[in-house]
């Protein structure tokens, strides 16, 4: 969430994801560690894809991301 919240990459624009993103829940297991899932009945393989992508991509950066710097917030095709 550090990229997204700096601004040095931007989410893809979709209805669905925006949904899961914004209902997660944050709680903590038996064991005392953090959790965050979906609400019971809810959805998140969207919000794991994504987040899974982004991890991904910081640890092998592309050629065109170091070549531009940070990707402008909202990109335009112009941008990017």
């Amino acid at each position: 969430m550090t990229s997204v919240n700096s601004r040095t990459v931007a989410l893809p624009t979709n209805d669905r994801l925006e949904r899961q993103l914004l209902s997660l829940e944050r709680g903590t297991t038996r064991g005392g560690r953090d959790a965050i899932d979906h609400p019971r009945g809810g959805r998140d393989d969207l919000a794991n894809a994504v987040a899974g992508a982004l991890v991904k991509a910081q640890k092998a950066p592309s050629a065109a991301v170091l070549r531009h710097g940070p990707i402008n917030y909202p990109p335009t095709w112009g941008q990017v």
